[in-house]
């Protein structure tokens, strides 16, 4: 009896699941999920399948595909702007080209940027702040004037170590070209940078006081922006290269003496 209900659900299963027995279908699929996974490479990840991508891997590779297009060169295609001068669009984009700034030799522009922040200081200070020290009667006194001196020797001295000698390092090359345009040419990493940089100011301006005493009656009489800004440019540029020549005086020095220890060493 029960033999015969066993073939009767075996017959059945055969029917039902294309002619095998349940219980090999169940191992079966058993079997297909305990398969370990596809492995799955970089390729699949980044299988971007688009033509861009094509063209871009062809050009890296050096090769063009035949319908890719050729790249251009005009510039008006490139960024999309119109030259007014260029009416046939013939102006190719050159990277390397050198701009209008970079034909400018680096002395003038060291130039201009100390001349422009020694009137700004002018225009804020001694134009700004000097009316505070300006009595009712339009003079001043010598103690307002050595306050302002000094008020403005700071503030040219803050100026030139946060602003103008930041700006030279960074339009340098590696020939520090602008190190001749600067009394201390160190980076700001200690504190006496700083303080040295004040004191010199304040020597600077106290002698373009004394520049603008025997030019006017009184220090800073007729004070205006371009003047005092030409004034301490020739000033600063005066101690500046009495440094720079005592540097290479210093320097010669020092080759000539290490010359003379190699020949000596040569010679023994």
């Amino acid at each position: 009896m029960c033999g015969n209900a066993f073939a009767l659900s075996a017959r059945y299963d055969r029917r039902s699941s294309g002619g095998f027995p349940a219980i090999f279908q169940m191992s079966k699929k058993n079997k297909k999920y305990k398969q370990p996974p596809k492995e799955t490479t970089i390729e699949d990840f980044y299988d971007l399948k688009s033509k861009e991508m094509d063209e871009l891997v062809a050009a890296l590779k050096g090769e063009t595909p035949e319908d890719a297009p050729v790249p251009t060169a005009n510039i008006q295609e490139i960024t999309g702007e119109k030259d007014a001068g260029d009416k046939k669009g013939t102006r190719e984009f050159d990277p390397y080209k050198r701009d209008k700034l970079s034909r400018i030799p680096f002395w003038i522009k060291a130039l201009f940027i100390k001349f422009w922040f020694f009137g700004l200081v002018c225009y804020l200070v001694l134009m700004g702040l000097g009316t505070l020290f300006v009595t009712d009667d339009g003079a001043m006194s010598n103690a307002a004037m050595l306050d302002l001196l000094f008020l403005c020797g700071t503030v040219m001295g803050l100026f030139v170590e946060c602003l103008v000698n930041p700006i030279f390092r960074m339009m340098e090359s590696d020939r520090k070209e602008y190190n001749y345009f600067m009394m201390f040419p160190f980076p700001f990493k200690h504190l006496w940078t700083f303080i040295t940089n004040i004191l010199y100011y304040l020597i600077v301006v106290y002698c373009v006081g004394l520049a603008y005493a025997a030019i006017f009656e009184n220090s800073f009489g007729g004070v205006e922006p371009l003047l005092f800004g030409v004034v301490c440019l020739v000033v600063d540029m005066i101690f500046i290269g009495i440094k720079d020549l005592f540097v290479f005086l210093i320097k010669r020095a020092i080759r000539k003496s290490r010359e003379r220890k190699l020949s000596k060493a040569g010679g023994v």
